[in-house]
């Protein structure tokens, strides 16, 4: 019922031309009043029942005064612009009152208003509801506890924390809609402060940063930040010096709680290498990780990314990860706009509560983890129905890593712009689906003189493979040109696999590993990444494969040997059906 009354408020001011982002905020401005009136500490001359049939210039004058009053200011002046006519809010002040008088707006909760009426152009960024009961449920909040809030816009999680007693500080760079969620609420037991958490935090006492029991935010993602915050910084907050925002707000969060942080982080955060790498190391190191939980895209309102919760524990070490996939339609549903919401919340609660192993659930040992480079996406570890599949039949050979066969090369950057030999390029829709790689498309310019140059040329049996964009699609090169003028090079979504011992592995078993259900398995455990999967190289090479034995692989490279036959038949009768008519209506 929440929703559909503030849809009926928002209904009343349709017709005044007023944006849907300030029709919102107008419509929050007005009941933070009606609700600050019916206390005490709002004089009887600025009361809302004073002002509801007045102008909207005297409405707004009352309302500047109302500031003074309240535990934080609510107004939005810019909301105000544009309204200038006598009756402009008439209907909606007189439909506040009505709700008011039929006891509609006594228990009224709005903590979610600015998802119910999201509007694209608003800079206001708004979130699932199921998404901000769970980030609550993961803190474990209680009335005895001094909770931490930053980078709030919404006012989602500050409202419900508010309303649980807990003592509450927030920080927010774009504060109106967070205040106004903060005044319905009501209550003594929240501070609002507009700041940026990073550059310049608010919580300091004794020149010493204050210490939170728990953290709960949506910090901004893909933010970077110049140099000066951590060349700057007072409170020693950044281990790694970089201008990468999810690093610098996470080490920021661990310097401001003495018990949970509970946020969100993109994928990237949790796989990339370099600064990002580093973080994950150090914190699974410290046993600072409790719980990773994947999630789908679709529960924020300015992006369809998947996200990730990440709950961060400063004051008890933790021996293991849990790591649970709720990007799994038993725990969502769609909600219409191209959103999405969480289902059955309490047994996603229950999962990351229990330490037994489940197609959704698992725990990690840091030692995994690190044998894992420190990834930590938890469809890594997370095994579904076919997983588990795989798992079980790689079980019955002997596993060796693919790097002690083959040799890991990455495609060379070069230019078709600049001077060079001139080279072809072999592209992923070169790679046949059966038999040898029979053409390089594109047409490049390679530098000779290169360090290694010759490293980079293609030569027969190696295996070219697709790593990012398309995952696993491979083919193997058979007679190909010399290295040097007119060679073949990998195109740059291709990687190269050079047999290092050939009769120990031979490539064309190789080749009908990857294109199989188990190394095609294999590769998408390996992958990383939603909108665009890739596989890291480093990955890639640790990777286990099955061994089986040299008869057998012997017999794999015969069966391909048959299939590049077939294949090249094939090719023959193609081009031989082709000629049949091809003298027949042509152009001369």
């Amino acid at each position: 019922m929440n929703d559909k009354v503030l849809w009926q408020l928002l209904d009343t001011i349709r017709g005044t031309g007023t944006a849907p982002y300030n029709a919102l905020s107008l419509v929050l401005q007005l009941l933070c009043w009606w609700k600050l009136s019916k206390e005490p500490v709002l004089p009887e001359h600025l009361r809302f029942e004073v002002f509801c049939e007045q102008n909207t210039s005297s409405q707004l004058e009352a309302l500047r005064s109302v500031q003074q009053h309240t535990r934080h200011p609510f107004l939005d002046e810019g909301a105000w612009k544009g309204l200038h006519g006598a009756s402009d809010l008439s209907v909606l002040t007189q439909k506040i009152r009505l709700l008011g008088t039929q006891g509609l707006l006594d228990t009224l909760l709005l903590d979610d208003a600015a998802h119910w009426s999201n509007d694209p152009r608003s800079e206001t960024a708004s979130y699932s509801p199921s998404l901000c009961e769970l980030m609550v449920s993961l803190a474990h909040v209680d009335q005895a506890q001094n909770i931490y809030i930053p980078w709030e816009t919404s006012g989602q999680l500050a409202a419900r924390i508010a309303r649980t007693g807990a003592s509450l500080w927030v920080e927010s760079q774009v504060q109106s809609t967070c205040a106004q969620m903060l005044n319905l609420v009501g209550g003594v037991n929240w501070e609002l402060h507009a700041t940026d958490p990073l550059r310049a935090p608010r919580a300091i006492n004794q020149g010493k940063l204050v210490q939170f029991d728990a953290a709960i935010c949506f910090p901004p993602m893909g933010v970077k930040y110049p140099n000066e915050i951590y060349n700057g910084d007072l409170w020693e907050r950044f281990t790694e010096k970089t201008q990468v925002g999810n690093v610098l707000q996470i080490r920021h969060l661990l310097a401001q709680t003495q018990g949970l942080a509970v946020l969100t982080v993109q994928s990237s955060v949790l796989f990339g290498k370099g600064i990002e790498r580093q973080l994950r190391e150090d914190l699974v190191s410290r046993g600072q990780i409790r719980t990773i939980i994947a999630l789908p895209g679709g529960l924020f309102s300015h992006t369809q990314i998947p996200i990730n919760i990440l709950v961060l524990d400063s004051k008890r070490r933790n021996e293991s990860i849990r790591f649970v996939n709720g990007n799994h339609e038993a725990f969502i549903e769609a909600s219409g706009r191209r959103r999405v919401d969480l289902k059955d919340i309490d047994a996603l609660l229950q999962l990351v509560a229990s330490d037994d192993a489940s197609p959704f659930a698992r725990n990690v040992t840091a030692e995994e983890i690190a044998h894992s480079d420190f990834s930590l996406e938890a469809s890594r570890y997370v095994q579904d129905e076919s997983a588990q599949k795989l798992s079980n039949t790689l079980k019955r050979y002997p596993l060796r890593k693919l790097g002690d066969f083959f040799e890991i090369l990455r495609p060379r950057q070069h230019s078709t712009a600049s001077e060079g030999a001139e080279v072809n390029e072999v592209l992923a829709q070169d790679i046949p689906s059966f038999g040898y790689i029979r053409s390089a498309s594109k047409e490049a310019l390679f530098d000779l003189q290169s360090p290694k140059a010759d490293s980079y040329f293609i030569k027969p049996d190696d295996i070219l493979m697709t790593f990012k964009g398309v995952v696993g699609k491979a083919g193997i090169a058979g007679d190909v040109p010399p290295p040097g003028q007119n060679s073949w090079v990998a195109g740059q979504s291709l990687v190269l696999l050079r047999s290092r011992f050939p009769d120990q592995y031979p490539p064309k078993a190789l080749l009908i590993l990857l294109r199989s259900a188990i190394g095609q398995g294999l590769l998408n455990q390996a992958a990383v990444g939603a909108t665009i999967p890739s596989i890291q190289l480093s990955t890639l090479k640790n990777i286990e494969i099955p061994v089986p034995p040299l008869p057998t692989m012997h017999a794999m490279v015969q069966a391909f040997d048959e299939e590049a036959r077939i294949q090249t038949e094939i090719e023959i009768l193609c081009r031989q059906q082709t000629e049949l008519t091809s003298a027949f209506w042509s152009l001369q």
